[in-house]
């Protein structure tokens, strides 16, 4: 009996070190990646906390506010205070912003807010357009 625990022992320590060792290996290769690398988004890896999102971003979206203030998104039939949040974190503060947005960006916006969709149903754009 003993012989058997000692046996079922070593195989344990053998599988810890070797799945350690492969976990070591496949980290190792992970972490390759610089933090001056872009992204498929374009954007610099570490400057923002957004989830990535696969497609074209729109090149207009802001880390702040500009000078002036942000615009009131709200103003948008569609958009309400937690959608505005959103809006603010992904870099969206501005009418022109998504008055500008093309096909592909707007495709983006819908799959980054998590509403496939929802921009052109709801009209931002168009919205967004009469509110500049």
């Amino acid at each position: 009996m003993l012989e058997i625990i000692s046996q079922i022992v070593i195989c344990l320590i053998i599988a810890g070190l070797i799945g350690g060792a492969i976990g070591y290996i496949l980290g190792k290769n992970s972490s390759k990646v610089k933090g001056n690398q872009n992204n498929d988004l374009g954007i610099k890896l570490g400057e923002t906390s957004f989830p990535k999102i696969i497609g074209i971003a729109p090149t207009t979206l802001l880390s702040e506010a500009r000078e002036n203030g942000k615009d009131n998104l709200q103003h948008i039939k569609g958009i309400n205070s937690v959608m505005e949040k959103v809006l603010n974190e992904i870099g969206i503060y501005h009418y022109d912003q998504i008055a500008d947005l093309s096909a592909k960006e707007e495709n983006w916006l819908d799959k980054s807010i998590g509403f496939i969709g929802r921009v052109e149903r709801e009209e931002w754009i168009e919205q967004a357009k009469n509110l500049t």
